[in-house]
């Protein structure tokens, strides 16, 4: 039987498309659970739920709307899918994205920010 952490450690790599589809689905999960239970996520700050439950739905809307951000003609090097979400995440945000992808036994490598430049 596989453990949770061999899962983990045989992580499968995956490209920004799959990241932005897996993260829309586990932040629907994620949002349905804490409105049942009425109680935010475990890294939440503060026991405000709905507070969380709007932070992710925003979070996970800069993923719908990514590939229309910037106009085509501002920038000519090529952006990927996940670049917007990332830059607008912040440390929380990115903290929901690395640890939900871990979880569930995927590997992706985050697109380089203006302050890793």
């Amino acid at each position: 039987m596989t453990t949770w952490e061999d899962a983990v450690a045989e992580a499968r790599p995956v490209d920004d498309d799959t990241v932005a589809a897996f993260l829309t689905y586990w932040a629907v999960l994620e949002i349905r659970h804490m409105a049942r239970r009425r109680k935010a996520l475990s890294t939440w700050p503060d026991d405000d739920y709905t507070a969380c439950i709007a932070w992710l739905a925003d979070l996970v809307h800069n993923i719908a709307g990514s590939q229309a951000q910037a106009p085509r003609w501002f920038s000519r090097r090529k952006k990927r899918r996940m670049d917007w979400t990332w830059r607008t995440a912040g440390p929380a945000g990115r903290a929901w994205i690395l640890a939900s992808l871990e979880k569930n036994g995927m590997a992706w490598t985050p697109p380089r920010s203006s302050e890793d430049a």
